[in-house]
């Protein structure tokens, strides 16, 4: 049941993003392009036209009102007035407009043949970091196209504003659909997911549980090393005999396993017969190997051991067999 919860809770919120985004981010810049195309779309004139009722809001009147000379061009200025100095707007008609310093700087020209104190640079297109900067310094306003619709919007015709309005209604409301399609294909997959994943931990905890007692049976049949006395020193090289008794053999063998668990990079050592060493790691082989080695040569009568490499945990490395030597 859980699974399905947090299914249907990835669902919610995905669906949720989803909305926010189409509607409060994706659906204003689908309008906002639509709107751009059709001003581009408008001949010169009845560009100028909006732009200067546009203007009119802010308080601008026109001083003159028509196209430089070659007047089908698409790059014009009108010449306003706020009644005490003289506007000048450079008019960039076209989407393709990107809009560089250079613009700027043409603008600041035109604006000293005029004898205007300030200057307007409008295009549908979009203007570029380095125009924004010499724009300030000149003391220029730049409005490109995503500040241009908002402001010649009031001013077009109502039946393609409503227009415009519908159609990035209608898709806004088409991807909100396929969103919701796969917010709720996201729940489901994650209910049906999640508890195969949780089935197949609970299989390996299985096979880790079943092992357990078996390893553990092992070490209860190898033989128990005999306790040493209180503070008995680690045997010294001249005191280890080369043919021992069986007694003091089982006392080398629990002299190796109990130092090499302490070896970094080993986690256990314990012997499962007499001649066989088993070693489970955390180490690489080149690690703890030489370790090892360094330990059975101490005792010359266990140099010949073999030595069982157990695979390190979550690894995939089979079990390796060794010896330091082979006499």
């Amino acid at each position: 049941m859980s699974s399905w919860i947090l299914g249907l809770a990835l669902a919610a919120l995905a669906a949720v993003l989803a909305v926010l985004y189409l509607w409060l981010v994706r659906r204003p810049e689908t309008e906002t392009a639509a709107g751009l195309r059709a001003l581009a779309n408008l001949r010169w004139r009845e560009f100028a036209t909006i732009v200067g009722q546009a203007m009119q809001q802010r308080g601008l009147r026109d001083a003159s009102l028509g196209p430089e000379p070659g007047g089908d061009s698409t790059s014009s200025q009108l010449l306003m007035t706020d009644g005490e100095s003289r506007w000048l707007l450079s008019c960039k008609h076209g989407l393709a407009y990107r809009l560089g310093a250079a613009s700027v700087e043409e603008l600041a020209g035109a604006m000293d043949l005029a004898g205007a104190r300030s200057g307007i640079l409008l295009t549908e297109g979009r203007a570029e970091r380095d125009a924004l900067a010499a724009a300030t310094e000149r003391g220029i306003e730049v409005i490109d196209g995503r500040r241009l619709w908002p402001l010649l919007k009031p001013f077009m015709p109502v039946d393609t504003t409503r227009r415009i309005d519908r159609d990035a209604v209608a898709q806004a409301k088409r991807h909100t659909g396929i969103a919701l399609g796969a917010s709720l294909v996201l729940g489901l997959v994650v209910a049906v997911v999640l508890p195969r994943m949780e089935s197949a931990d609970g299989d390996g905890a299985s096979l880790v549980a079943v092992a357990a007692p078996v390893a553990a049976q092992a070490a209860q049949a190898a033989p128990a090393p005999a306790a040493p006395a209180a503070a008995t020193p680690a045997p010294d090289q001249d005191a280890i005999q080369d043919n021992p008794d069986d007694a003091t053999l089982l006392r080398y063998q629990g002299d190796i396993a109990r130092t090499l668990s302490d070896v970094p990079g080993i986690t256990r050592a314990y012997w499962l017969t007499r001649a066989t060493l088993v070693i489970d790691r955390s180490g690489s082989d080149q690690m703890v190997w030489p370790l090892i080695c360094g330990e059975l040569e101490r005792y010359p009568p266990l140099r010949a051991s073999r030595v069982q490499l157990n695979p390190r945990p979550g690894s995939d490395e089979p079990v390796r067999w060794r010896q330091c030597r082979t006499m």
